[in-house]
């Protein structure tokens, strides 16, 4: 071992096994996130489906910038139909709301938005869902 570490060129080896090492587990240590955006001509915004394993945690959130209208947001399970696991509200203006559940099954997730009532437009906001 300690011939390892006379040689100059094996310090620059050692050092970057090192640091390669050091730097994974926090790499696996981020989750990933999918976002979704709602424009004022929009009633109703879906976003892309999300690989989930049963049991993962899942949080999603939803932030409005100046909405006329509350939005309502939630989380859907896809197995061929679409099947609503957790929803919020978040208030008109500058409302937000979040929430955080496990995920039941295995398979597609997605997050999805609706502006105020039955066609209403006028919102304006954020959203992700992170898992």
């Amino acid at each position: 071992m300690r011939k390892l570490f006379k040689n100059p060129k094996n310090h620059f080896v050692l050092m970057t096994l090192a640091l390669m090492l050091a730097i994974v587990p926090v790499q696996a240590a981020f989750a990933a996130e999918e976002y979704l955006y709602m424009l004022p001509n929009e009633h109703s915004v879906t976003g892309d489906f999300v690989w989930i394993s049963k049991g993962d945690s899942v949080y999603y959130e939803w932030l409005n910038d100046g909405s006329i209208h509350g939005v309502g947001f939630g989380v859907y399970y896809f197995d061929g139909s679409s099947k609503l696991i957790s929803n919020k509200t978040a208030g008109s203006g500058n409302g937000g709301a979040w929430a955080l559940f496990t995920a039941p099954y295995t398979g597609n997730y997605f997050l999805k938005a609706n502006c105020g009532g039955a066609g209403q437009t006028g919102c304006v906001g954020s959203g992700f869902i992170r898992y």
